[in-house]
């Protein structure tokens, strides 16, 4: 008998700068982790069992072949041999939050199927899995959210030339979840199929900096960077109470704040001695219904945890 349980963080995809190409692991400073959980142990009725537990797990689908875990093991079924499982996805992630919902149940999922199989897929093939199942949800196939969750850390995502970059490990991230829903393909949809060049340049501009500043150590350079001249002009009217947050945790100390993914969560990059006032105004004013949360954290340097028992 053998079980194997895993946990993937939640993420910030797009990190303001980076769109569609960076994201960044959250590790929750007290508390429980901010991540979904998916155990995997062996079926006691001869076949795969299916099952959903968690505060979130009413919103997922009914149906088990709707349900991204469930499409996981589909994967692995053609490619390995399996014996009867039975996987349970604790669902603790809202879905779309902006949190890489979606993403952390690939990444558990994959992960822990992946461990429990002597792992017949090397790291960067189950990030191309998880890449392609996150594709179904939004309508197109990106890393931003599985590599992090994966992998641990601040990710540059290119295919198979995917890379952590360097961080200051004294930032803080103050995460506030309003609670209200925002559709991932609304806010895609919200995009042109074309930008200006100015704006691209900008925005290339902005990315090269960044990256840069990563390598060479320079922690002002690179959060002065964190600006977003390709999404957030466009979404954040559409996001209940951003435009304001984002000012009044500016004025508070914030580096550098944005939309994390496509929202409505906010994110407010600071030094350690700003996250807690920080995190009480997000946790009194940016809050829409009992499903809103504020977190502060830490970047998570560590990829996916794996138990084994």
């Amino acid at each position: 008998m053998r079980t194997v349980k895993s946990l993937a963080v939640a993420s910030i995809g797009n990190f303001s700068v980076g769109f569609d190409v960076l994201g960044v692991a959250l590790d929750v400073i007290e508390g429980e982790p901010l991540g979904d959980v998916v155990e995997i142990s062996p079926s006691d009725d001869g076949e795969h069992q299916f099952h959903l537990e968690g505060k979130f797990a009413h919103n997922l689908p009914v149906d088990k072949d709707d349900n991204l875990v469930w499409q996981c093991l589909q994967e692995f079924e053609s490619i390995c041999d399996l014996e009867p499982l039975k996987i349970v996805l604790h669902k603790h992630l809202p879905i779309s939050s902006g949190l890489g919902s979606s993403a952390s149940s690939i990444v558990a999922a994959a992960a822990g199927l992946n461990t429990y199989l002597n792992k017949p897929l090397s790291e960067m093939e189950l990030l191309q899995m998880c890449g392609r199942l996150e594709g179904g949800i939004s309508g197109s196939v990106h890393l931003d959210n599985v590599a992090p969750s994966l992998l641990g850390g601040i990710v540059l995502c290119n295919g198979a030339l995917t890379k952590q970059l360097p961080f200051n490990p004294a930032w803080r991230l103050v995460v506030a979840y309003s609670g209200q829903e925002v559709s991932t393909r609304k806010m895609r949809e919200v995009l042109p199929q074309a930008y200006p060049s100015t704006e691209v340049i900008q925005q290339m501009t902005l990315l090269g900096s960044f990256v840069n500043a990563l390598n060479i150590k320079d922690w002002n350079l690179a959060a002065a960077s964190i600006v977003d001249h390709l999404a957030e002009p466009r979404r954040a009217p559409l996001i209940n109470g951003f435009i304001e947050a984002k000012l009044k945790c500016l004025n508070l100390g914030a580096l550098a704040v944005g939309i994390s993914g496509s929202g409505p969560t906010l994110f407010a990059l600071c030094e350690a001695d700003k996250a807690a006032a920080i995190a009480q105004w997000l946790g009194q004013n940016y809050v829409f219904n009992t499903q809103a949360f504020t977190k502060i954290c830490s970047i998570r340097k560590q990829p996916v945890k794996i138990d084994s028992f």
